[in-house]
């Protein structure tokens, strides 16, 4: 199998046509287009079929591109594992990470990451989700992992994981001893917010709207920056709040918060990381291909 047929069948399902795959490749489209009944002669089987502008996937075409995106994945992990081996890794990484990855998924792998490439330069920018997409399209950081999908041209954007926010509050709470949270029951209580503009304050929102539900009149209590000034907040008794389970963790086992699922509402959220539609460097690309390859990190699809 000639992976530069499967490159080229990715780039044209991702693009949507044939003109747009050929620009990201900088080939001819006669070429692109030769090179697709090349590879569906060689398969024995239709991979694309058109509709309206668009070139979509047939089924077939839809289970090669799930198993052609592994494969370069892969390939591309071995070339770069290869080359290390030929050199140590050099170069920058300048990353951006809303507050939850940023400060509880991100550092662990980071540090893993740097042990095995030692000459690499790391930095790594921390804010409000939105605010890291802005220093993503301004280049300021290379790569990103945000609390929410978003909608930026000329970046592709793959899930890492999801998680559900549960409600936290002080042992002794009125809350001690239930088994889930109602949202009734939530937004009686003195709240604790993230500010706006983070993902997990949009998140809540959005499934309190789709619920029928808003946030009390009067608004939270307090309104804070960071997942971990919300979570100190509550433990010294200002309100509740409804937070990342991985944020709370540390507080919870030693004792200073409990948590609830919550009972009648659905809050997920994901963690997306987000890149350039382009090569990064090669310390980049790496970082990126070892952060997916992470246990209990990457897990998702691409968008």
């Amino acid at each position: 199998m000639n992976l530069n047929l499967l490159n080229t069948f990715v780039a044209v399902v991702d693009e949507g046509n044939y003109s747009r795959a050929a620009a990201k490749l900088q080939l001819s489209q006669p070429a692109v287009s030769m090179q697709m009944q090349s590879l569906s002669q060689e398969l024995g089987v239709e991979l694309l079929r058109r509709r309206g502008h668009r070139m979509e996937t047939t089924e077939a075409g839809a289970l090669l591109y799930r198993h052609a995106r592994s494969m370069l994945r892969n390939w591309q992990g071995l070339a770069v594992s290869l080359d290390s081996l030929r050199k140590d890794l050099q170069g920058r990484i300048n990353l951006g990470a809303s507050t939850v990855p940023g400060d509880y998924i991100l550092p662990p792998v980071l540090c893993d990451f740097y042990q095995q490439n030692p000459a690499v330069d790391i930095r790594l920018t921390v804010a409000p989700s939105k605010q890291v997409l802005e220093h993503l399209c301004s280049g300021d950081v290379d790569v990103a992992v945000v609390g929410f999908q978003p909608d930026v041209a000329g970046f592709v954007c793959r899930r890492l994981r999801q998680e559900a926010l549960v409600a936290v509050f002080p042992p002794g709470h009125a809350f001690d001893g239930r088994n889930e949270a109602a949202v009734a029951d939530i937004l009686s209580q003195p709240l604790v917010l993230r500010t706006r503009g983070s993902a997990t304050r949009q998140v809540l929102e959005d499934a309190l709207a789709s619920s029928g539900h808003n946030l009390p009149i009067g608004g939270p209590v307090m309104e804070l920056g960071s997942s971990r000034a919300v979570l100190e907040a509550v433990a010294r008794g200002l309100g509740i709040a409804v937070v990342s389970r991985l944020a709370a963790d540390d507080f919870i086992v030693t004792g200073r918060l409990k948590w609830l699922p919550l009972a009648d509402i659905s809050v997920e959220r994901s963690f997306w990381l987000v890149r350039p539609k382009g090569n990064l460097s090669v310390a980049a690309e790496a970082f990126v291909d070892y952060l997916e390859r992470s246990e209990g990190v990457g897990q998702g699809n691409q968008a």
